[in-house]
């Protein structure tokens, strides 16, 4: 079997070791990543992704356990070692770009090269030769503050090749990036690692990115909790047969990235116990009530994917329940739009806390599906109720008081059973409303 170029065994890395404010951002971490892999380290920020990226760098030393690097542990090199070491088998790229300002792109793309000692003339070839790779020949002479976000970090991958290493790694480079230049910086990572053969370690905290990796080194806490292979990608680790098993849980792990195995598990349990949809349909009925929203997909076209035949393109609800799925969404869009109306009106005018038309809408859809008979005086105070929540003047356990509270009390007097199912209603409209005006939840 292949021995690993990186060997992470049983690192912990403390900070202020001994001090009141020591914080473990490894805690026994072991880590092997093979040659001519794309890894990914995702985790949340915080969880120790990119402490781990910069001890198998060379520069965090870690205060227990070992880093080799194609068999040999990179902390007990001298000063002279680890330089060649840095400058040879690694290139690194920063989300924020680390480029020196005072010199052109061409003299930044070369500047590794000088400690090198090679004449001027090879350094300019060989720089001027990425340049032209990554399309930014054009802008050679340039200095880097003149370049875009999508420019500077090509420039950072330039350098970063410029010293054909061995291993490219990468702290979140897309960070400061659009969504169409980082999704090119991305490709041009993949393509380093498919054509150039390059070992590629990238720490990201976005989920998007993971359709990349061979393997994803899932990280919380300091810890990795669990390694998954891509099943996408023709895998550069041979594995045995039957040695690994994509299930369910990494399609869930997909929808909740952040989740811990535990939790994930409880999740496809959940999922068993009360739905009647796989995963798979789960994240195709996603991707078509997005288009919904986004408005690239009518209500018509919505109940036809939602029936037809998953093997075709569809979802494969039957059709009786695909109709009320379908006016379900309708209807938390409609209403949810009047609770965005609503807002805009309130905060055109603080002191109109209710505008009619659109609590009286809200209220009795509510009202309907949930299934409230309300006498004239409870109808009115629940229209109060509704009015009060959604123009955010009370929170959520507060709304929940009001129609608790019995009428004599001055509340709607609901039972705790229609209590629970309103406020879980109205939440769901309330926040479906609030992304319509892009404010942030109450």
């Amino acid at each position: 079997m292949a021995k690993p170029i990186i060997f992470g065994d049983n690192i912990e890395i403390t900070y202020n070791q001994g001090k009141e404010n020591e914080f473990k951002a490894n805690k026994g971490t072991t880590v092997q990543i093979y040659d001519q892999e794309y890894i990914i380290l995702f985790g949340p920020s915080g969880c120790g992704k990119s402490t781990l990226l910069y001890c198998m760098f060379g520069v965090l030393q870690p205060s227990a356990g070992s880093m080799y690097v194609n068999g040999e542990s990179i902390y007990d090199y001298d000063a002279m070692q680890m330089v060649h070491f840095q400058r040879k088998t690694m290139g690194i790229m920063y989300q924020s770009f680390n480029l020196i300002n005072s010199i052109t792109v061409l003299d930044n793309v070369a500047l590794p090269l000088i400690f090198d000692g090679l004449p001027a003339r090879e350094r300019t070839v060989r720089a001027m030769e990425l340049c032209r790779r990554f399309m930014i020949d054009h802008v050679a002479n340039k200095r880097p503050t003149l370049l875009s976000g999508g420019q500077q970090q090509r420039v950072s991958v330039a350098r970063s090749l410029v010293n054909d290493p061995q291993i490219l790694i990468a702290d979140e480079p897309v960070g400061n990036l659009d969504s169409i230049t980082a999704a090119q910086v991305m490709d041009t990572l993949a393509e380093i690692n498919d054509k150039d053969k390059k070992t590629v370690i990238l720490v990201t905290h976005d989920a998007k990115y993971l359709p990349y990796a061979h393997r994803i080194v899932y990280m919380n806490d300091g810890r990795i909790e669990r390694i998954v292979p891509n099943p996408e990608k023709k895998q550069i680790l041979k594995l045995a047969p039957g040695s690994t098993i994509v299930t369910e849980i990494e399609q869930i792990a997909r929808i909740y990235p952040y989740d811990s195995p535990k939790e994930l598990q409880v999740k496809s349990i959940i999922n068993y116990l009360t739905q009647s949809l796989t995963f798979d349909q789960i994240m195709r009925l996603q991707r078509f009530t997005e288009s919904v929203i986004d408005g690239r997909m009518d209500e018509g076209g919505y109940l036809r994917m939602l029936m037809t035949d998953y093997e075709q393109g569809g979802v494969g609800v039957p059709v009786s329940e695909a109709g009320v799925m379908a006016d379900k969404l309708v209807h938390i869009l409609e209403h949810s739009r009047d609770i965005a109306r609503y807002r805009r009106v309130k905060a055109e005018d603080v002191t109109q806390v209710r505008n009619t038309e659109f609590v009286n809408r809200i209220a009795e859809f509510i009202a309907t599906q949930v299934g409230l008979e309300l006498s004239p005086q409870q109808k009115d105070r629940f229209e109060e109720s509704i009015a009060q929540r959604i123009g955010g003047f009370t929170k959520r356990d507060e709304f929940m008081e009001q129609i608790l509270t019995p009428v004599e009390e001055r509340g709607v007097g609901l039972s705790k059973k229609l209590a629970q199912d309103t406020t879980r209603l109205s939440e769901k409209l309330i926040a479906q409303g609030i992304l319509h005006v892009g404010e942030a939840h109450h």
